[in-house]
C-alpha cells in the first residue's frame, strides 16, 4: 500500500506540530498548517485523513467540512476541539449527514495515544476504506455484481458482555469489484435502494445468511443471525411468509434469526411496516431497532413495534471513554431499552476501556473490532475457541 497521507489544519501552532509528529511517527505523509485560509490550496483528492480544529478564527472548522463536502472528498475526517464538547458531537453529525467518514473526536488536551489509537484504527481499515472509493459503482456495475455472484457474506461476532459467551453473528454483504476493488455497502447499498435493485441483493443476503446458520445449526453450532432488512424490503406483505418457508426448507432455527431494520424504516408506510413486523414476530422471528439515535424517531417508535433488541449505534460507542454526551446517551438508551423488556447490543467496540465501561452500564451484548472482525464462515468456529480460551 503506498503512504498514507494527512492533513492537519489548526491555528495554534504547537497542536499542528503535536499531531503531525505522532503521524510522522507512524508512518504518514504529513501536511500542516496553522493558517485555515490556506486549507484549499493544500487540500488534494488524494488524502486519507484530515485533523481539523473547529474554532479558528476567519474560518472555521465547519466551513471547511463544507468545502470537503463540495468537492466529494473521500478522506476520513478527525474532529479536535479544547472548547464546547457538544459543537464536536454536532460536527460530527453534520459530516456523516453529509456521507462523510468521520474517524473520531479528539479534545483538547489528548494524550499521544489517543490520536496514535484512531490513525491506527485508520491503518488497520485502510484496504476497505481506500480502495474503490474514487469512482462510485453504477447501476451496470451492481446489476452486472448481481449477475456474476460478485457480492459474499462476512459474519461479525456478538458477544454477551457478563459471561463472555459468543451468542450470533450479524450478517454483512461485502462486495469486491474486478477492477475498483472492495466497495464498501455504505456505497453501493444506497444506489441499489435508489435504483430498485435491494430485492436481488435482500434476497442472496437472507439465503445465504440463513443457510449459513443452518448449516452451523447441523453442526452442533447454534448462533443467533442477524440480518439487516432494506426499508424497500419492508413493503412486501409476503415477506414474513418468504422468510418463514426459507428457514424451514433449509432447517434453520427461526427463533435464532434476528430481524435488524433501522429507525427510519418505520417513519413512512407506518400501518405497512407494523404489519409486516408483527407478523414477522408472530411467526418466531426476532426483531432488533438497529442504530438507535442516529435516525428521527421517538420513545413511540420503541413501543409500537414489538422489539426484542435495540441497537445502539457506534457513533456513540467508539467514543464513549473520551465524550461525556456520548457515554450519557449510552446509559439513558440501556436503562429505557430495558424498562421495556430489551436486549441491548452496543455495536463499534474498539477497545477494552470501552468494553469495560459498557459492562458498567449493564449493556447486554457488544460487537466491535476488539473482540472480532467481520469473518468468512469457515473461520467463526477458530476465532470462537480462540477467544473463549482468554
Amino acid at each position: 500500500m503506498s503512504t498514507l497521507k494527512l492533513l492537519v489544519v489548526d491555528d495554534e501552532i504547537d497542536f499542528a506540530e503535536f499531531v503531525a509528529d505522532v503521524a510522522q511517527g507512524m508512518n504518514f505523509e504529513v501536511i500542516f498548517t496553522d493558517n485555515p485560509s490556506t486549507f484549499t490550496s493544500l487540500y488534494h483528492a488524494n488524502l486519507n485523513i484530515i485533523v481539523l480544529d473547529l474554532f479558528m478564527p476567519n474560518i472555521d472548522g465547519i466551513e471547511l467540512l463544507r468545502y470537503l463536502s463540495e468537492c466529494n472528498s473521500n478522506a476520513s475526517i478527525i474532529f479536535m476541539s479544547g472548547k464546547d464538547g457538544s459543537v464536536l458531537n454536532s460536527a460530527q453529525e453534520i459530516a456523516l449527514e453529509q456521507g462523510m467518514n468521520v474517524l473520531g473526536v479528539l479534545s483538547k488536551p489528548f494524550l499521544v495515544k489517543q490520536l496514535e489509537d484512531l490513525l491506527t484504527k485508520y491503518v488497520q481499515h485502510a484496504p476497505t476504506q481506500t480502495i474503490g472509493f474514487s469512482q462510485p459503482p453504477s447501476v451496470s456495475d451492481i446489476e452486472s455484481a448481481i449477475e456474476n455472484e460478485e457480492f459474499f457474506m462476512m459474519y461479525q461476532p456478538q458477544i454477551n458482555m457478563v459471561n463472555r459467551e459468543v451468542v450470533g453473528v450479524e450478517a454483512l454483504i461485502r462486495w469486491v469489484h474486478p477492477s475498483k476493488g472492495v466497495i464498501s455497502p455504505a456505497v453501493f447499498i444506497p444506489i441499489a435502494e435508489q435504483n430498485n435493485l435491494m430485492k436481488e441483493i435482500s434476497l442472496f443476503v437472507t439465503n445465504t445468511a440463513i443457510q449459513q446458520q443452518a448449516d452451523w445449526l447441523k453442526s452442533g453450532l447454534n448462533l443467533r443471525m442477524s440480518i439487516n432488512m432494506s426499508p424497500k424490503n419492508l413493503d412486501d406483505l409476503l415477506l414474513p411468509e418468504k422468510l418463514t418457508s426459507c428457514a424451514i426448507a433449509m432447517g434453520a432455527n427461526i427463533n435464532s434469526i434476528m430481524i435488524e431494520v433501522t429507525e427510519t424504516a418505520l417513519m413512512s408506510d407506518v400501518v405497512r411496516y407494523m404489519d409486516i413486523l408483527i407478523r414477522l414476530k408472530m411467526k418466531g422471528f426476532n426483531l432488533s431497532i438497529d442504530d438507535f439515535g442516529t435516525g428521527y424517531s421517538s420513545l413511540k417508535q420503541l413501543v409500537r413495534a414489538p422489539f426484542n433488541e435495540l441497537k445502539i449505534d457506534q457513533t456513540f460507542i467508539k467514543n464513549l471513554d473520551t465524550d461525556q454526551e456520548c457515554r450519557t446517551i449510552t446509559e439513558v438508551s440501556i436503562l429505557l431499552a430495558h424498562k421495556l423488556g430489551m436486549k441491548v447490543v452496543a455495536e463499534g467496540i474498539e477497545t477494552e476501556v470501552v468494553w469495560k465501561i459498557l459492562q458498567q452500564l449493564g449493556c447486554d451484548e457488544g460487537q466491535g473490532y476488539w473482540m472480532g472482525k467481520p469473518m468468512l464462515s469457515d473461520e467463526i468456529l477458530a476465532w470462537k475457541e480462540d477467544w473463549q480460551s482468554i
